[in-house]
């Protein structure tokens, strides 16, 4: 008998290994899985429909990382479509569960599901369980706050009484406003940045910042003893203030002709551009300019070459015109009684 069970046996996965009456029909099977993101209380040997028909049973309930995988085998004869999705029921509130393979609504059959196919959790849901059930109408008949949301209904309905059109402004705004915040996202992400850059740089300066209010501690209270001095000279300086602002309000006339009788002067020397700059470069150091008179003077003589120009035609036009001319003295007139020695050096009329 040991050699006979240990020729023919396999495993042996207790009492869920064996096939409840009535949840296969017999026959040869094939093998399909299905991952469900929660098995709850399914167990193996529960039954597996198509249309409210018993096509299979479920032999194993797995773990696929952090999934559930379930081990179907269905019956041979039954032809299944291949774009079934798997729903976890339950026949009844207090009954057992299953797994139910049906077609999505509003399609249409489409191929065959065969031997090795998976259905990925993708393609399953499941009803809500008996205890969600159970405490969702427990919720609902101890009150759960009903009343509640009524009265916040009602008083939002009265807010909003008469003042759609303000509402749908608002609404409109807020739009406006969360589309202009989300086009400067960048910028807000920046200022976030530096905020966070500048939050690092003091904390890393604590100690300094410490120091500093410590520091600035005994100033404070000189001021604080000083207290009246500050506000006596604020009150002078609102005094001066006055009496500047009164002297500026009499004098405006007079300091806007100074400065029209100024214009022309500063004109002048606007036109004459870098002239006068260049000017002063030989004023104090004639002949020479004065970047280059420490070149220039390098003993006790210096050799000057100079070209002048004293052409009759410069003379006429440059030199003489810039002489100042004297008043002509007229000649004494003849047979007069005079000093003939001083005669000529006296101005006409004895002078």
């Amino acid at each position: 008998m040991a050699v006979l069970f240990s020729v023919t046996g396999c495993t042996f996965d207790g009492v869920n290994s064996f096939s409840l009456p009535g949840n296969t029909s017999g026959g040869d099977t094939y093998r399909v899985t299905v991952d469900l993101a929660d098995a709850q209380n399914l167990v193996g040997n529960s039954p597996v429909k198509a249309g409210n028909v018993t096509v299979g049973n479920i032999r194993k309930v797995e773990t696929n990382g952090w999934q559930a995988r379930l081990l179907l085998d269905i019956n041979s004869d039954q032809q299944i479509a291949g774009n079934v999705r798997a729903t976890l029921a339950q026949t009844s509130l207090f009954g057992s569960q299953y797994i139910e393979l049906a077609v999505p609504a509003g399609a249409a059959p489409t191929g065959h599901l065969s031997a090795g196919a998976n259905i990925p959790v993708s393609d399953t849901s499941q009803y809500p369980p008996v205890e969600k059930v159970l405490s969702s109408l427990s919720l609902v008949l101890n009150g759960s706050g009903l009343q509640q949301l009524r009265t916040i209904t009602d008083q939002t309905n009265q807010i909003l009484d008469g003042h759609e059109d303000d509402a749908r402004a608002l609404v409109g705004r807020l739009d406006t406003f969360v589309t202009n915040i989300e086009a400067q996202r960048g910028d807000i992400e920046n200022a976030i940045e530096s905020l966070a850059s500048l939050s690092t740089t003091l904390s890393e300066q604590v100690s300094t910042i410490s120091h500093g209010i410590d520091t600035i501690g005994p100033a404070i209270n000189v001021l604080n003893a000083q207290e009246r001095n500050l506000v006596s000279m604020l009150d002078s300086i609102g005094s001066f203030g006055d009496a500047a602002t009164g002297v500026l309000n009499r004098s405006r006339d007079s300091v806007v002709d100074e400065v029209s009788n100024l214009a022309p002067t500063l004109n002048s020397l606007a036109d004459a551009g870098n002239a006068l700059p260049e000017a002063l470069k030989v004023a104090l150091t004639l002949p020479f300019p004065v970047t280059t008179i420490d070149r220039t003077a390098k003993g006790d003589y210096v050799n000057l070459f100079l070209t002048l120009d004293i052409s009759p035609q410069k003379l006429a036009n440059v030199v003489l015109p810039s002489v100042t001319r004297l008043p002509r003295d007229e000649p004494p007139l003849s047979r007069e009684a005079v000093d003939p020695l001083r005669a000529p050096t006296q101005r006409s009329g004895g002078q």
